[in-house]
């Protein structure tokens, strides 16, 4: 493989983890979003 290949798969490789981290931060922040209403309604059964 030459130098230019190398290069290459490097860069579709860091882009294609970059993205899977973006799309994994919005998942992540959209779950708590989603669940916050009944993870706060659960709390306040439980401590009150």
């Amino acid at each position: 493989m030459s130098a230019a290949t190398n290069i290459i798969n490097v860069a579709k490789t860091s882009y294609t983890v970059a993205v899977m981290a973006i799309l994994g931060v919005f998942a992540f922040v959209s779950s708590i979003l989603i669940a916050w209403p009944a993870l706060a309604y659960l709390a306040s059964k439980l401590f009150v």
